[in-house]
C-alpha cells in the first residue's frame, strides 16, 4: 500500500456528513448478542469512514484531565528544558519532537510540536541494546507528577484500545485476541501534541497536513478546540468536532492491509484556525515490531490485495519519509 500523499488529490470542499458514533459499553458488559452488535457497528464505521466516535470507552475523566494538564505544563516549559527531553538514540519516536519536524514529501512542515512516550522498557532490554527502531527508554521532564499522569493515561488508553481490537477481530470472525495477541510487547506510542494558532490560509501551513496513520488503530483525545478533518470516500472533508463524551478512533494503514482493504485508513488533517492554542493526545497502536501483517491470516476465499510486511519495518519506513529527525 502506497501511503504517500498526492497533494494534487487533497480535497478542498467540506462535506455535511458526520462521523458515526459507537457505544462500547454493551461490548464491555453485555451478552454475546450485544457484543456482536457493537463489533458489527465498528466494522461498518471502519468500512465506510475509517473513523468513528467511541462513547462508553471507560477511560476515567480525571485521568484524561491529568493528561491534558500535563501537556499544557510541558509546552509551557522553556525550549531548552523541552529539548533536554529529546531522545538521543537514532530511529526513535520518544521524547520531545520540536516544531517543524514532521514534513510530508512535497509539502510544508506541520505546525505542531509534541512529547512522545512508549511502552516502558528497562535499560537492559535486548531490543534497546540491539538498536531496534522504536525501542528506547522514555525521556521525562523534571515536572512533579508528570510521569505518573502520562503513564496512567497511556495504560488506560492501551486497555481501551485492546477492547476495540477485540471487537474488530470479532467482526472479522477471527479469534477475539487475534490482534491483541500480537501486541504483547507493543511499539504503541502516545503523543501529547500542541498546535499553536495558525493562519486561516492553508498555503501558510497546517497543524497536520493530510496524511494516513501507519499503525493498526489510533485513539484520539481532543480538547475543546476543533480542527480535525477526515476525508470522505467521495473526496470531501468531514469536520470532526470535539465530543466531550467520546474519543475518536481511526484505522491505520497496517489494519487496512490486514483486512485486505476492508477497513479504510482515511486521510485526515488538522487545521487550527480558531486563534487558540490546541492540544490533542493520540495513542498510535502497534503490534510487536516483528509481527507479520498478512491479509491471508483473515481473508477467506479471495485473493490477497497486499503482500505480507513486517509491522515495525513498515512503520519505520514511513517515519523515514516523514520525520526530519529520523536517521
Amino acid at each position: 500500500m502506497n501511503t504517500a500523499i498526492d497533494t494534487a488529490a487533497v480535497p478542498t470542499a467540506m462535506s455535511t456528513r458526520r462521523l458515526p458514533v459507537v457505544d462500547l459499553q454493551p461490548f464491555l458488559f453485555g451478552d454475546a448478542a450485544a457484543r456482536h452488535a457493537v463489533a458489527r457497528d465498528i466494522a461498518i464505521a471502519c468500512e465506510a469512514y475509517g473513523f468513528f466516535y467511541l462513547r462508553g470507552h471507560g477511560i476515567p475523566a480525571d485521568t484524561i484531565a491529568g493528561g491534558f494538564e500535563s501537556a499544557r505544563r510541558f509546552f509551557e516549559l522553556p525550549l531548552d528544558e523541552r529539548m533536554a527531553c529529546r531522545v538521543t538514540r537514532p530511529r526513535q519516536n520518544r521524547g520531545y519532537q520540536p516544531m517543524f519536524d514532521t514534513a510530508l514529501a512535497g509539502g510544508k512542515s506541520d505546525l505542531k510540536h509534541s512529547f512522545d512516550m512508549g511502552f516502558p522498557l528497562p535499560e537492559d532490554d535486548a531490543d534497546i541494546e540491539a538498536g531496534l527502531p522504536f525501542h528506547a527508554p522514555n525521556a521525562w521532564p523534571q515536572l512533579p507528577g508528570f510521569r505518573a499522569h502520562v503513564e496512567g493515561l497511556y495504560f488506560a488508553m492501551l486497555h481501551c484500545g485492546h477492547q476495540i481490537l477485540r471487537a474488530m477481530a470479532l467482526s472479522l470472525d477471527a479469534d477475539e485476541n487475534f490482534f491483541v495477541g500480537r501486541c504483547r510487547k507493543p511499539t504503541t506510542n502516545m503523543r501529547l501534541v500542541h498546535y499553536p494558532p495558525q493562519s486561516t490560509d492553508p498555503d501558510a501551513g497546517l497543524g497536520a497536513r493530510a496524511h494516513t496513520d501507519k499503525g493498526i488503530v489510533t485513539l484520539l483525545l481532543n480538547d475543546d478546540v476543533g480542527g480535525l478533518h477526515v476525508m470522505s470516500d467521495d473526496g470531501q472533508w468531514i469536520d470532526a468536532p470535539p465530543d466531550p463524551e467520546a474519543i475518536i478512533v481511526n484505522v491505520g494503514d497496517l489494519m487496512t492491509r490486514w483486512t485486505n482493504g476492508r477497513f479504510r485508513s482515511a486521510m485526515h488533517r488538522v487545521v487550527n484556525a480558531t486563534g487558540r492554542q490546541r492540544y490533542s493526545i493520540p495513542q498510535f497502536h502497534h503490534t510487536t515490531f516483528h509481527a507479520v501483517v498478512d491479509p491471508l491470516d483473515l481473508v477467506r476465499g479471495e485473493p490477497a490485495n497486499f503482500e505480507p510486511v513486517v509491522a515495525g519495518e513498515f512503520v519505520a519506513n514511513g517515519f523515514r519519509r516523514d520525520r526530519k529527525s529520523w536517521a
